[in-house]
């Protein structure tokens, strides 16, 4: 992955399409237009953030107003453009047709002809980066000749902030996301994986929707909040630096930002970025964090300890009275440590890594952390 420290800041009030398609066009004119990135071919994969069937003002999910303004940037160049994604949990298309309805997807496919996903193969792809890695690909990944990454502004209860580089982690297949957290329960084990993930994808330029986005206890169970911003970069680890400063959040938290920055592949200051576009100044007030807390406070400890250390001070997913049983938890977590019985999701706590995937995927916000 080159390297590339360059950002697009677009000031963007609300989801008024128009607003929204002349900021998307503004960045991709500052690429040199979006025939630049057809170099390789025009089979081009849109990539949102399509985490949960969740309506768009729920700023869990990537906005459709613009992910329609991306496919309409590429379309008018004659390119072949595919909106693909695998979101938590189960990965055919009964639950994908959900996911498409509720976040929009559909309709931007029915006003723009895009063509929405339906391949649910994936395929085995090697790549040696900070360990030797075997990853399995979902298909419209796998064979794209330019991938384009819409991720959605918000905090994360594992990697403290998700966004360009967490974003590719939906080009794993359904549950196999479950087993790979099960392989990487540290925080920084797993952010080397999601470091590697992006240097094997590349995706050729990275929007992040911040017009709306999440903070608290995300990517799912937090607050919306307002943020009147789009980010954009051929460079997702310095898309996440900017927007993690325009936030108010501390890049030194961030797993993934620390790894990333330890290759090379982002400066450890947002000072060093070259800001393009608007002159925004940072959100006040700043995002509220995720509970979550960074391993730095076991900076004293052996390194072999600290990944244990972090993990034992963590708190337990708790289940609030407002379970209901639908088993979308049990289905989600990596070591089985949830079941539901009576009607209710049960944990046991002997077998839970504090991934939060159950938090994360719980449809009405009734697991607490």
């Amino acid at each position: 992955m080159a390297v590339r420290d360059e950002v697009y800041v677009a000031a963007c009030s609300d989801y008024e399409e128009k607003r929204v398609e002349e900021c998307i066009r503004r960045m991709f004119e500052d690429q040199g237009g979006a025939e630049v990135f057809l170099k390789k071919g025009k089979n081009v994969v849109i990539k949102p953030n399509l985490l949960m069937a969740r309506a768009p003002e729920a700023a869990t999910t990537t906005h459709p107003a613009v992910v329609k303004a991306v496919c309409r940037v590429f379309q008018e160049q004659g390119a072949r453009v595919t909106i693909a994604d695998s979101p938590g949990g189960v990965y055919n298309k009964t639950a994908l047709g959900r996911v498409y309805r509720f976040t929009g997807m559909e309709r931007v496919s029915q006003e723009t002809g895009t063509l929405l996903n339906w391949d649910f193969s994936s395929r085995k792809r090697r790549f040696q980066g900070l360990k030797q890695r075997n990853f399995d690909i979902i298909a419209p990944i796998a064979q794209a000749d330019v991938v384009i990454s819409v991720a959605k502004m918000k905090t994360h209860m594992m990697t403290y902030f998700s966004g360009g580089v967490k974003n590719l982690y939906g080009v794993i297949p359904g549950l196999t996301k479950a087993a790979y957290h099960s392989q990487h329960p540290g925080r920084q084990d797993f952010a080397r994986l999601l470091v590697d993930l992006c240097r094997y994808v590349q995706p050729a330029y990275t929007i992040l929707d911040g017009v709306e986005g999440m903070d608290g206890k995300g990517p799912s169970g937090g607050r919306v909040r307002h943020g009147g911003v789009l980010f954009g970069s051929q460079n997702p680890f310095a898309l996440d630096l900017a927007a993690m400063e325009y936030c108010g959040l501390v890049p030194e938290r961030s797993p993934v930002h620390q790894e990333g920055g330890k290759l090379g592949l982002v400066p450890f200051e947002g000072k060093r970025l070259t800001l393009r576009g608007d002159s925004m100044e940072p959100l006040q007030p700043p995002f509220v964090p995720a509970i979550q807390q960074n391993g730095s406070r076991f900076s004293w400890a052996p390194h072999f300890l600290r990944p244990w250390l972090e993990r034992a001070a963590n708190p337990f997913p708790h289940i609030t009275p407002r379970c209901v049983g639908c088993g979308d938890c049990a289905r989600a977590c990596p070591r089985q440590a949830l079941h539901v019985a009576n009607g209710k999701a049960h944990l046991d706590k002997r077998k839970c890594i504090k991934c939060y995937c159950c938090h994360e995927m719980c449809p009405i916000k009734a697991i607490d952390v």
